[in-house]
């Protein structure tokens, strides 16, 4: 029997890595974010963020809104990979 207090129903999955807001107004004027080791900047607004995450091939990239960065990072993070729409071109002269 379980102890009390303590759940025991293996369909309880771990806490799952939250968005934290660091900032209100971050350095590109907007709120900033951390998430697994990425911090997340984003314009006034919140709908244009960019990504800072070392070793991420995306660092220093702008997308959308934060939760749509989330994903990338939880791939880099878990599996080491872009989504499969995504690919990697070097910028000339590299």
């Amino acid at each position: 029997m379980a102890e009390a207090g303590r759940m025991s129903d293996p369909l309880i999955s771990p806490e799952l890595p939250q968005l934290v807001e660091t900032a209100a107004d971050g350095p590109r004027g907007g709120p900033s974010y951390t998430y697994r080791g990425a911090v997340i900047d984003c314009l006034k607004g919140g709908y244009v963020c960019r990504l800072r995450m070392d070793g991420h091939p995306l660092d220093g990239h702008s997308f959308g809104a934060a939760g749509t960065i989330t994903p990338l990072v939880d791939l880099w993070v878990d599996e080491k990979r872009l989504p499969g729409y995504m690919r990697l071109v070097p910028k000339a002269g590299r």
